[in-house]
């Protein structure tokens, strides 16, 4: 038996208000079903854990409800209970009215950012008519300023039923105004609850918030890194095929250990997401805190169905008064997953107080500095690309600098399938703003692309005004001047290229069209000389100290033009000191091939001779020809490579 999909509503409501106001007995008048599953719970009257129930509304569709525990001392339940639902009941018990966990509750609904709800007033058997106006009244007082200012405010009994007909007429058109959670992107799903039934082996439950998972599925428990099949699903308590945002889910996986698993782990596609220590965040300081937050405070946050102690790193300052929105960093001690955009709250350490809350911008890898600007606008720029997917790639393009970002990478980084990445990279394609590289899936920033080329320019243009006798530039020495990847480094040398601003030289180097040597005349006419001695010289070609001493010249200078000559290509360098003009070169290669043609291979002794050379030249031109692959040593003899 699987459940009619056409009637589950990706929709969760949730309940929230203080302890003992009735919440639990509301759900069970609502949907039959009773919420409190522990003996503790049952023999109590109170809720301490989640509870989950299936509610069939008057159209027939059917949604989810998720009852959370009002005791001050579980709000960490409530909170891992309110990851996933898409509206609330605020409960408020009309003979007890407003309480502490009811004004926090609110606070903590509004913080994790929902926009739809109603409040019910319970237990209004228990009072005289009179009395349940004034309650109403201090409701909407106190609901002045939220999210549920303007809601329907129902009146009910849960032991008379008065009031459910009414309750339901207004459930049912609030759920049709709420747009039902997208199934797409990456299945995730914060773990509520884990146990393992006998002979079913693990069961994990929760909402998942995007993305489905089938039967025969392959997942992973995120931060623990173990994988297993999706054996079996239930969706409200019925056989289903797939688990999706919105649903109530119960998941059945093979080749998982339950004793490993926990709540506030995440359940989720494998590759995607990875725990961290430390999270970049806005901060929102709510304004009803009665003192300041300091900088490297000790907290409490709540992010999916996860609750972690840690410090809040303020970066803007070291204080932050009431009222108050920030850029902070958390760092905490064991990892924990989030996503960019994902809500959280915050509560204090000790006392146990909810202070504050926002978004998550993302994970961090090193840890940030205060009062740093860059930080600050690189923040701002990343917050407010959360709001546009195809903007956050962008960003996240940006942010990588002078290095690519793989198009997988690239999605796991912004919470997206591969696919889904894709369309978007895509459009940043086509409007110029991102450039796919020759090496297959890399991507690059366009502006990051331009800034590496006005680095690039930068950087040669000081290594030229260094080396005044230079005309060629290592590319190894470019990249490591401007820190930059070597498949940024290959892309912007080809776009530089294309544009005739560089050109390939010799292996590994460019020549720059507008930037190189600016030689005086005396320079120039020593180059002329150097160039005819070496063309004499033949197989034994002048050293440049030996020249500068025989010609009176500087030595170091004399140095500096023979590199440049070896640059340019008229010399070969063959080793420390010895240069070979390339015509001698390829002269001698000539001759070495003519010989070893005939005579099939050749000693040392015999190619020193057969060139008119010594030893000092012979023995370093021979190996060179060996690198080259012209020639192959083999023990005493060379032969002629005929592959090459």
């Amino acid at each position: 038996m699987t459940t009619n999909d056409d009637k589950i509503f990706n929709i969760v409501i949730g309940t929230a208000g203080h302890i003992d106001h009735g919440k639990s007995s509301m759900v069970e008048r609502l949907s039959g079903i009773d919420p409190d599953r522990l003996p503790e719970e049952k023999s109590r009257g109170l809720t301490i854990d989640l509870g989950f129930a299936p509610l069939t509304l008057r159209n027939g569709r059917r949604v989810g409800i998720v009852d959370v525990p009002g005791h001050e001392r579980l709000i960490k339940n409530m909170v891992a209970g309110a990851t996933g639902i898409d509206l609330v009941l605020l409960v408020i018990a009309a003979d007890d009215g407003v309480m502490p966990q009811t004004r926090e509750h609110l606070t903590i609904m509004q913080i994790l950012g929902l926009s739809h709800g109603m409040v019910v007033i319970t237990k209004i058997d228990a009072v005289e008519e009179d009395f349940i106006e004034l309650v109403e009244e201090d409701v909407r007082e106190t609901l002045e300023g939220t999210f549920l200012e303007d809601a329907e405010i129902v009146k009910v009994s849960s032991i008379t039923g008065s009031g459910f007909d009414q309750l339901e007429e207004h459930l049912n058109t609030l759920v049709e105004k709420v747009s039902p959670r997208e199934a797409n992107g990456i299945f995730r799903m914060p773990v509520q609850r884990v146990f393992s039934p006998k002979g079913f082996g693990t069961v994990v439950t929760g909402i998942p918030v995007s993305g489905t998972a089938q039967l025969g599925d392959t997942l992973e428990i995120v931060p623990l890194g173990e994988k297993g099949r999706v054996r079996g699903i239930q969706a409200y308590k019925e056989q289903a095929e797939t688990a999706r945002a919105g649903h109530s889910a119960a998941i059945n996986l093979s080749d998982i250990d339950y004793r490993q698993v926990s709540r506030g782990m995440v359940l989720t596609q494998p590759g995607y997401f990875t725990g961290s220590t430390m999270f970049e965040a806005r901060l929102h300081y709510l304004p009803d805190n009665h003192r300041v937050l300091k900088h490297q405070t000790t907290i409490r946050l709540h992010v999916g169905t996860a609750e972690l102690i840690g410090k809040v790193y303020l970066l803007e300052g070291k204080i932050l008064e009431p009222g108050q929105e920030g850029y902070v960093q958390f760092r905490f001690e064991e990892p924990v997953v989030a996503a960019p955009g994902d809500r959280y709250v915050l509560r204090l350490h000790s006392p146990m107080e909810t202070i504050g809350g926002g978004e998550i911008i993302d994970s961090s890898k090193y840890r940030l500095k205060t009062g740093k600007d860059f930080i600050i606008d690189t923040l701002r720029s990343k917050n407010d690309a959360l709001a546009d997917s195809r903007d956050f790639l962008l960003h996240q393009l940006d942010k990588a600098g002078l290095s690519s970002v793989s198009e997988a990478e690239l999605a796991r980084q912004a919470g997206l399938k591969n696919e889904d990445a894709l369309a978007l990279v895509e459009s940043l394609l086509e409007k110029g703003l991102a450039c796919r590289t020759s090496r297959g899936g890399q991507l690059i920033s366009d502006s990051q692309l331009r800034a590496g080329r006005t680095a690039a320019a930068k950087a040669a243009a000081d290594y030229f005004d260094r080396n005044p006798r230079r005309r060629l530039m290592e590319k190894a020495v470019l990249r490591q001047k401007i820190g930059c990847s070597d498949v940024f480094l290959q892309e912007m040398i080809a776009r530089m290229q294309a544009d005739g601003e560089v050109e390939n030289a010799k292996t590994g180097h460019l020549r720059w069209r507008d930037l190189g040597p600016s030689l005086s005349a005396e320079e120039e006419k020593t180059i002329e000389e150097i160039t005819s001695a070496c063309l004499e010289g033949a197989a034994t070609p002048p050293s440049p100290g030996g020249l500068a001493s025989e010609r009176g010249w500087d030595a170091e200078k004399t140095a500096d033009l023979f590199d440049l000559l070896d640059e340019e290509g008229v010399l070969q360098k063959i080793a420390d000191g010895i240069y070979f003009h390339r015509e001698a070169i390829e002269e001698i290669r000539r001759v070495m091939k003519k010989y070893l043609e005939e005579n099939e291979q050749i000693t040392a002794g015999e190619a020193k001779n057969l060139i008119d050379s010594t030893r000092k030249y012979s023995i370093p031109l021979l190996e060179q020809l060996d690198r080259e692959g012209f020639t192959i040593r083999k023990g005493d003899h060379r032969i002629l490579n005929t592959d090459d």
